[in-house]
């Protein structure tokens, strides 16, 4: 059983790391931004929705959204930036629905609400949650000069890129349904 300690002591810190994140998020939806910002924003959250739309099977489009998260995932592994860039990865999402309710003239707090609603958005959490966990192992293991668990930390981030992956998948497969039920 003491083999499963240091996966249990990470595992109490993904909650913590998921209310960090969805905090970041809020405070990127709350903060006032300049309207040209925000049509800024809204300019490339379309560009990047037009680009999944023209992806011509599924597989395509599922492989984009993972390769962008895949990347953001090893981006938040990295030891000591690995909070700053998730951060920066929430706070623009944050900035994002504000941008879209602005521009559609809707409710930030129901775009926000909507995106708490889809499976895939928590499931994106865990896996942001758990690089970031990892982020901050290996950050602590370079400042006391351990060496690091290195095998854990690689499997923690199989398990969070497959998590990204079954995610980019229920993502698209849910946009494909719901397109097909719209008259």
């Amino acid at each position: 059983m003491d083999e499963l300690a240091p996966l249990k002591q990470r595992a109490k810190s993904y909650p913590v790391m998921v209310g960090l994140l969805l905090a970041t998020v809020i405070a990127g939806a709350s903060v006032p931004a300049p309207a040209g910002v925000l049509k800024e924003l809204y300019a490339q959250y379309k560009a990047r929705l037009e680009s999944l739309a023209s992806a011509k099977a599924p597989d395509e489009a599922v492989y984009q959204i993972f390769s962008y998260n895949a990347f953001t995932l090893l981006a938040l592994s990295a030891p000591f930036l690995g909070p700053l860039f998730a951060a920066y990865a929430a706070f623009s999402l944050g900035l994002t629905v504000k941008a879209v309710a602005y521009v559609e003239a809707k409710s930030t707090l129901a775009l926000a609400l909507s995106l708490l609603a889809a499976p895939s958005t928590w499931l994106y959490m865990l896996s942001y949650a758990i690089a970031l966990t990892e982020s901050t192992w290996l950050t602590a293991a370079v400042l006391q000069r351990k060496a690091p668990a290195l095998q854990l930390t690689l499997a923690l981030l199989v398990l969070a890129a497959a998590l990204s992956l079954l995610s980019a998948t229920l993502d698209v497969s849910l946009a494909a349904l719901s397109s097909r039920a719209a008259p």
